[in-house]
């Protein structure tokens, strides 16, 4: 799908992809939520043969979801988002009535599809040590990413592990900020002025 979305208003829009499953988008996700007082959020599960779009309290707080994660994190407004490919757009444009009824003056969006798209204001790439696992839908996704946020599943690789990774990271995205998931969890200046509005993304 081809199509770009360009919603008739515009609260801030953040994406939060990744390069697989796991990886930790949902925890980024969280840590925005909790920077960004008001913000609302999305989330985009694939579903072939359905279109599915709700913000049903009951619905969004069931044990073990991620959209419950978002939610208590502080999102104003949480709105599930279940669509194939081909109906993705439609669900999208749904949702986006539901932020613009909720007042949030943003909105988090987790999930790859919304970064292919969207033209967001700050687009969040999540990645571990593994690139080679790294889906190869995802990889034009990562060339475009704003920052790219390093989650290792294994701390104890060896020594240079990382700096290897970054290289490895910029010469597919020679650009953007590269940090660790821990610069959310207390972020410093430089991600809180990131965040404010009007930044449109960093280089």
């Amino acid at each position: 799908m081809n199509e770009t979305l360009s919603p008739p208003r515009h609260p801030r829009i953040i994406t939060v992809s990744g390069s697989h499953s796991g990886v930790g988008k949902t925890l980024l996700a969280t840590l925005l939520i909790k920077i960004l007082p008001g913000f609302a959020a999305i989330k985009i599960s694939h579903a072939d043969l359905m279109v599915f779009v709700t913000d049903d309290l009951v619905e969004i707080m069931r044990e073990g979801k991620d959209t419950r994660a978002l939610k208590e994190a502080g999102a104003r407004e949480v709105i599930l988002v279940r669509a194939g490919e081909r109906d993705v757009s439609d669900a999208l444009s749904i949702a986006f009535d539901l932020v613009y009824k909720s007042g949030a003056p943003g909105v988090v969006i987790e999930g790859n599809v919304a970064a292919r798209l969207l033209k967001p204001d700050i687009s969040f790439f999540v990645t571990d040590m593994d690139l080679a696992g790294i889906k190869q839908d995802a990889l034009p996704i990562l060339e475009k990413a704003d920052v790219i946020v390093l989650n290792p599943q294994d701390t104890d690789g060896p020594p240079g592990m990382v700096s290897e990774l970054e290289k490895a990271l910029r010469e597919r995205n020679p650009t953007a900020l590269i940090c660790p998931m821990a610069r959310f969890v207390s972020p410093d200046e430089e991600i809180l002025r990131l965040l404010q509005p009007g930044t449109g993304g960093c280089g």
